[in-house]
């Protein structure tokens, strides 16, 4: 797969999960003994991407974006995440490939309903796109019914997540101190069919007084007091042997669902992600 295309294929599905679908879960009933999940914020976020790393074979010689992301709802009416991301590469030949993907999903806050739409356009041109809905029985297989690129249906099994209750995971390992999370992840993208083996790794907690020395938009009271953990998940060929990950994403998660200093590894070159500005925005209300 030539590069814009991987990264269309694999940008949706890194935002799905993080910040960057940094899915937010409320008012969870805790079992005895078990870590508080803290309340996410809602909020946009905009990064600048720019070229980070490019490994000899590749045939990337400039590549620079920007995402846009946005994340809110409640744990009655479930989350919304919509994600917009622009990657301009110039190849070795001199050839230049706009990839522009567009991501909107809504999961409910119980894990058992997922709808999706992405969509992926190449110098302007529809490449991708899929639609549709993910329901989760009471024996917890996950059915998909999609609309688009085709109309379909397919049974995914049981033991994977959506995005938000991936985060959720997250976020919990972090709060405990472990340090692996391993979990398979349903997020919409591609053909609607997709399933991803996942390798979370969690580093130690860094302390808010480090504040001070982000960039200009991390500057912001509902900051202030908040830890953050550095995360890498990295993305594998759900059922594969295949040691190598698709491509692999990290980026430093605050405990209230902000993330910043995102890093988009897909092998043979590599983006980094600087947060340019934040929004903090009003809580949505349950109906």
């Amino acid at each position: 797969m030539n590069a814009h295309r991987r990264v269309a294929a694999c940008g949706a599905a890194a935002f799905g999960l993080t910040a960057l679908g940094l899915g937010l879960v409320v008012g969870l009933a805790a079992s005895a003994g078990a870590v508080e999940v803290p309340a996410f914020i809602a909020h946009r976020a905009v990064y600048d991407l720019t070229l980070d790393r490019v490994a000899a074979k590749s045939a990337v010689q400039a590549a620079q974006g920007r995402i846009v992301y946005e994340f809110s709802g409640n744990s009655c009416d479930g989350w919304v995440m919509s994600l917009r991301q622009v990657v301009q590469i110039t190849t070795e030949n001199g050839g230049m490939t706009v990839s522009d993907t567009l991501a909107t999903s809504w999961e409910d806050a119980e894990g058992r309903a997922f709808r999706f739409a992405n969509q992926n356009l190449i110098d302007r041109k529809l490449r991708d796109v899929s639609e549709g809905r993910a329901e989760r029985s009471a024996d917890g297989n996950v059915v998909v019914r999609t609309s688009k690129p085709a109309e379909g249906q397919a049974e995914l099994g049981s033991g994977m997540v959506f995005p938000t209750e991936h985060m959720r995971r997250l976020v919990e390992a972090a709060r405990k101190g472990e340090t692996i999370l391993s979990v398979k992840v349903f997020d919409g993208t591609e053909s609607g069919r997709k399933v991803y083996d996942t390798m979370g790794v969690v580093g130690r907690t860094i302390t808010p007084d480090t504040i001070a020395a982000l960039e200009p938009a991390m500057q912001r009271p509902e900051l202030k007091d908040t830890r953050r953990w550095p995360v890498t998940v990295s993305y594998f060929e759900a059922g594969s042997d295949e040691q190598t990950p698709i491509y692999t994403l990290t980026f430093e998660l605050f405990e209230n669902g902000v993330s910043r200093d995102l890093t988009l590894d897909y092998g043979d070159f590599r983006l980094r992600g600087q947060m340019t500005s934040l929004d903090i925005l009003p809580p949505t209300p349950c109906r």
